[in-house]
Formats: C-alpha cells, sequence, structure tokens
C-alpha cells in the first residue's frame, strides 16, 4: 500500500444507511441481511446524524430490559426468564420494535474526507475505537463508508474489483425512512 494512498481509493461507495426514525428492529435485520456491523444514520440529503453499531443495539437492549453486560446475550438465550408473563425474548423483540434509532445511534461521528489518507484513518480508527469512519464530501453528505475491512483489504493489495463484489449492488441501497410497524 502506498502511504500517500487516500480513503477514497479503498472506501466503500455503497453503504447501507439508516434514518433516525426507524425502529431498531428494521436497522437489526439491515445489520443481518448485508451484514456489517454499523450503520450510518442520515436524513435526506444523505446528511450524517449519527451510527449506529450491533454494540449500540445491545446497549439499548441493556438499558431497555435490564439484561446486563457482559452476559446480558448469554442470559437471553440460556436464562430467557419469564418477565411479567414475557420471555426475556419477547421483551427484547418488543424493545426492539418500538425503540428508534435515534434513541440507540452514537451521536460523536468521528468522520473523514475522501481525499484523507489511509494512514491517518487507521490511526484515528485506533484512537477512537471505532470499527468503520463514514466518508463526507465537502458539504457534509455521506458519499462512503470506511471500514477496518477495506483498510486491512488495502494492505494486503486486494484489488478494488473485487472488494466490489462484496458489496450490494447500486440499485440496493436502503435507507429505512419509517418503520413499517406500528407504535405497538
Amino acid at each position: 500500500m502506498d502511504p500517500r494512498s487516500k480513503v477514497s481509493e479503498v472506501m466503500s461507495r455503497l453503504v447501507v444507511s439508516v434514518r433516525p426514525e426507524a425502529r431498531l428492529e428494521e436497522a437489526a435485520r439491515l445489520l443481518r441481511e448485508y451484514h456489517v456491523s454499523g450503520l450510518p444514520v442520515v436524513t435526506p440529503p444523505e446528511h450524517l446524524v449519527g451510527v449506529l453499531s450491533e454494540r449500540d443495539i445491545v446497549r439499548s437492549l441493556n438499558r431497555g430490559t435490564g439484561i446486563e453486560s457482559p452476559r446480558g446475550m448469554l442470559d437471553l438465550l440460556l436464562g430467557s426468564a419469564p418477565t411479567k408473563g414475557r420471555s426475556l425474548l419477547d421483551v427484547c423483540r418488543r424493545h426492539l420494535r418500538r425503540t428508534r434509532v435515534s434513541e440507540a445511534m452514537s451521536y460523536g461521528v468521528v468522520t473523514v474526507e475522501p481525499e484523507f489518507p489511509i494512514a491517518r484513518a487507521a490511526a484515528l480508527m485506533q484512537l477512537h475505537q471505532v470499527h468503520r469512519l463514514p466518508v463526507l464530501d465537502p458539504a457534509g453528505r455521506l458519499v462512503g463508508i470506511v471500514t477496518r475491512t477495506d483498510l486491512l483489504r488495502a494492505i494486503s493489495g486486494e484489488t478494488h474489483v473485487a472488494r466490489g463484489a462484496l458489496h450490494p449492488s447500486p440499485a440496493v441501497r436502503p435507507t429505512i425512512a419509517a418503520a413499517p410497524f406500528g407504535d405497538a
């Protein structure tokens, strides 16, 4: 990897994002469907307002259901004891259906511009202990995302063409405007 390489050379341009008013359940489905661990949270026209990670969802479940970390998910799977007639799993599902992304997302997002050096992007990720950096154009619109995986691919010399095969097609760029579920 050339030390002068820029984020624009390795970032993913096809970004799965979510709206702040979407429900956590929809965001969780997007995470699972696209095999990503975090989603930029945007308002039109692609203005970044935060990031929602799997960790943010687990933290929200911890607060909203009483599951305590780090055993929280194991408690859910192994000790799903009834709570007011409902299993812990049911309580968690209800929380995901009722909670909006804006209530769980991280707001203080570290971002970079497309011309930002890759080496500095990696240092930012390490310093802030994040797994992804949204890439914003000079107008502040989301134009891509650079992840730890993108940086590892760049270091290993994997070509851009091979990277493209790992991302959804340009026609599939879900941004959930509102949850299809009622306020159950």
